[in-house]
């Protein structure tokens, strides 16, 4: 263990001892400690200790010094690390805060147990080896890393801590830090749904990921709790302890692999105590809802907490019953994604409606008359705007369903009602009651926003495509977009691809395809070798092979057949491989030009012609297919050596044949220098010969003058992403301001077409720009690595009789590809479209944090 474990530890022991007395010097000592061994963490990050096994996983030389910190909490064990110090300083914050000695010292137990879900996934773990570092997550590599999961998890803690002393205590400092932790964890979910807008390319910043809809649950539920009338003394316990079991199904739902973006590890014995922790947090829950006895002293507070308690118990269930399906090694996961919109929106829609219509009854408590006549003018007004955009005369989201049209009208007139309500009451009320009244009303804004905005946000049907070159210039969205330059490039810092890497699945995929490459290869050469052979000496031969490849020209033919006369304009004759008899392979012609002749027919004169270096003499029937015209018996002559077409492809000619033609498993075998290498099967025993130390990414930067303004977008091609099974391709995203609007502009890199799959440009450029340093065994083995990442699920899914042609045929395209590859100046694809309010949706949630974080000096 590195001695950052025995820091840890240490803290944790004076913790237990802090539990076991009840001393509350011993919780001030331990605070001190858990701070020192986060920081003595982190700076091993920074200081690159690569002794540490997840320093050597989670940076890399020449990483900038915030990456290198924000490394320190991108693992799933190193997270917990953190999420463990920060709830240490909130259960010391809490204690001075007037919670009780008893409630500081369960909090304590449950960091210990924290602590020791932490350990079961090895942050102290430690490496041996020399090492420049296996480099973070691509798609983490972005300012907002430092950001978003440290104010998520300031959230986390303070959510849980002061949940857990409000339970049992009301006091106004708790209350305050329960703002402060809800401001953490609303700023964290933003800066997140931003994180996604600007990195993805889709333009969503929302599409209910398992792990978003957790972050939304503690928040719900959280937000719940605070709004539980004293009066339901249980009711209101209940609350509060469900909030704070509900950051522990939050943080098991991270490690379950359930979330396609934030699929971070498997649960293991660490997923699966906090599971544990919020089941043992909802059944004393669900023990105090049984024995609540209900009364109403105030219609709108009770209205307030039941429709924020009911949302955040759907969200909860919703999180709950999967990952039990998953404790129970079932594959199961929340609704998200296309699934999720259905799911979620209407019911969470349905509560803010709810809410919105009883907006008097709970900001002004004024029911009767007044209240009536607040909703039927409503009903009225929303009815009628939904109707009108459901039928399209108001047409809010033009390509989405007609019910997201009809939800987006009404839900506006009742914003706007609920708006007025609202902002009366805050200029009614005074102190704490006002800033609680706008921090309402920001959070209105921000549902207006993001009910308008999510469906030009989420759907790719808003996008308008343009493919521009360099130095060309295109409008559309109301935007000029010229394309200034477009270059690729390699960066100056290091990763090591193999120390961290080696043993993961990618490998296993390279090793196994290099080793069944190599059987295949090793037995066919031989019949390679005596084809190219035959090939070579044969000018016939060879030159009917290059006819398949190029079909040479050979001007206006006149064909007799019969009493007829057909002529063929402007022919080319060529050649292709066919099924023959007895399942083998024949080499066949054809004749292709402008021609009338779309008939079967039998040549009465020889038809003789010079195509290039050969002379082509076709007797016999042709037949027409697909436009063109194919001899059924034809002779070529070139060099005085003839060759009768239709002809039999044996073995040595159709494996020949195939190192020659794109599509096939051996092609570009003969047009590599790896043929040594894959025909010695020992060549993939090991990797060991993978470099240790390359670059660490190519880029693509396109710069843009959209409007005259010069924005520069940079797509990135990450190595270890590619060795690490997750792709290291990260896309380019470019906004530009219109008022309350965005201009969104997704910027793509240009694809290198190959038969087997299209490449991104940056990947072959890295590829080719790397393996002009390595020696052939070294880039072999890059490429094996690269080809087994980039077809990862394809080879995942390949049955063991296609594996091995699969993997070669992909290997041996990319080699081809990449050794071949001249970089040009290629059309540059860009997505545009408009996202309306999107830019009301930051702003609004920034002035609601803001007001939360002021509520914290407010009783």
């Amino acid at each position: 263990m590195h001695p950052t474990g025995f820091v840890f530890a240490i803290a944790l022991v004076v913790y237990l001892a802090f539990v076991v007395t009840g001393r509350v010097r011993l919780l001030a000592a331990a605070t001190a400690l858990l701070a020192a061994s986060w920081l003595y963490y982190a700076a091993s990050f920074l200081a690159q200790d690569f002794s540490l096994l997840e320093v050597a996983k989670n940076t890399n030389v020449g990483a900038d010094w915030w990456l290198r910190l924000s490394a320190s909490w991108a693992g799933t064990g190193s997270s917990l690390l953190l999420l463990s110090f920060f709830l240490g300083v909130f259960i010391f914050l809490v204690h001075r805060a007037g919670a009780p000695l008893k409630v500081a010292r369960a909090a304590a137990a449950v960091l210990l147990l924290l602590g020791a879900s932490a350990y079961f996934y090895g942050p102290f773990d430690t490496l041996q080896e020399a090492t420049v570092g296996g480099g973070i997550n691509p798609l983490l590599k972005s300012f907002w890393v430092s950001i978003h999961p440290p104010l998520v998890f300031l959230g986390y803690a303070g959510v849980f801590a002061t949940s857990l002393a409000l339970a049992y205590v009301e006091a106004v400092g708790l209350r305050r830090l329960a703002y402060a932790a809800l401001a953490f964890l609303f700023a964290g979910l933003v800066v997140g749904g931003y994180w996604s807008y600007v990195t993805f390319g889709w333009g969503g910043y929302w599409a209910w990921d398992p792990v978003e809809t957790a972050q939304l649950m503690v928040f719900v539920v959280a937000a719940a709790a605070l709004h539980a009338p004293k009066a339901l003394s249980d009711v209101k316990k209940a609350s509060f302890l469900l909030a704070a079991g509900s950051v522990f199904l939050a943080l098991f739902v991270t490690r379950t692999g359930m979330s396609p973006l934030h699929g971070f590890a498997s649960p293991g014995a660490g997923g699966y105590l906090l599971l544990a922790l919020s089941l043992a947090f909802l059944l004393m829950a669900l023990r105090h809802l049984l024995v609540a006895k209900w009364a109403v002293e105030n219609w709108g507070k009770m209205l307030t907490f039941l429709s924020i308690f009911t949302a955040g118990v759907f969200l909860y269930g919703s999180l709950l019953v999967p990952s039990l399906g998953v404790a129970f090694g079932l594959n199961t996961a929340p609704p998200q994604m296309d699934d999720g919109m259905w799911f979620y929106n209407p019911a969470l829609y349905l509560l803010v409606l709810i809410t919105l219509m009883f907006s008097p009854l709970i900001y002004l408590e004024r029911g009767g008359k007044t209240l009536l006549l607040y909703v039927a003018v409503g009903a009225v007004a929303s009815g009628a705007l939904a109707a009108a955009a459901y039928v399209g005369a108001v047409p809010f989201s033009p390509k989405s369903h007609p019910l997201t049209n009809a939800a987006v009208g009404a839900a506006l007139v009742w914003a706007a009602m609920g708006a007025g309500v609202i902002l009366y009451s805050a200029y009614r009320a005074r102190g704490r009651t006002s800033v609680l009244r706008i921090l309402h009303l920001f959070l209105l804004l921000f549902f207006v926003a993001a009910v308008y905005s999510l469906p030009h946000a989420y759907s790719r049907a808003y996008f308008l495509d343009l493919y521009v070159e360099p130095g060309a210039e295109a409008k559309v969205a109301g935007v000029s977009i010229r394309v200034e330059d477009y270059q690729l490039g390699l960066s100056a810092d290091k990763v090591d691809i193999y120390t961290v890497y080696r043993g993961n699945s990618v490998y296993q995929y390279a090793q196994y395809g290099l080793l069944s490459a190599g059987s295949l290869v090793s037995q066919a050469r031989p019949f390679i070798e005596e084809g190219r052979r035959r090939v070579e000496g044969d000018p016939a031969l060879s030159y009917l092979f290059a006819l398949v490849k190029k079909p040479v020209h050979v001007g206006d033919l006149r064909i007799e057949a019969g009493d007829n006369v057909y002529f063929v304009e402007n022919a080319s004759v060529g050649a292709y491989v066919a099924h023959g008899g007895a399942g083998g392979l024949a080499l066949m012609l054809y004749i292709w030009g402008n021609s009338p002749v779309n008939q079967t027919m039998t040549v009465e004169k020889p038809l003789v012609f010079k195509a290039g270096d050969a002379v082509v003499n076709v007797t016999g029937t042709l037949v027409s297919s697909g436009g063109a015209l194919i001899p059924m018996s034809a002779v070529v002559e070139v060099g005085g050596v003839r060759r009768a077409v239709p002809m039999p492809l044996d073995m040595n000619l159709t494996l020949y044949y195939m190192t020659m033609t794109p599509g096939t498993p051996l092609y570009g075998l003969l047009q590599t220098p790896y043929l040594d290498l894959l025909s010695d099967v020992r060549a993939a025993h090991t990797f060991s010969d993978v470099p240790k130390a390359v670059p660490a990414e190519a880029f693509s930067k396109t710069v843009l003058a959209v409007d005259g303004r010069r924005l520069e977008a940079v797509v990135r091609y990450a190595i270890n992403g590619e060795v690490s099974g997750i792709h290291g391709l990260v896309s380019a995203v470019v906004t530009v301001p219109r008022g309350l609007d965005d201009v969104y502009i997704a910027v793509f890199t240009p694809y290198v077409q190959g038969e087997f799959a299209t490449y991104p440009e940056p990947m072959i450029y890295y590829l080719s720009q790397v393996c002009k340093t390595l020696n052939p065994r070294e880039s072999l083995k890059l490429l094996a690595l690269a080809a087994a990442g980039y077809n990862i699920n394809l080879l995942s899914n390949a049955d063991p009789q296609s594996f091995a042609t699969t993997f070669l045929t992909a290997l041996l395209e990319l080699a081809t590809l990449v050794h071949q590859y001249t970089p040009t100046q290629s059309e540059i694809h860009i997505s545009v479209k408009t996202v309306p309010l999107v830019n009301l949706l930051w702003l609004s949630s920034l002035a609601a944090v803001i007001l939360l974080f002021y509520l914290t000096r407010y009783e």
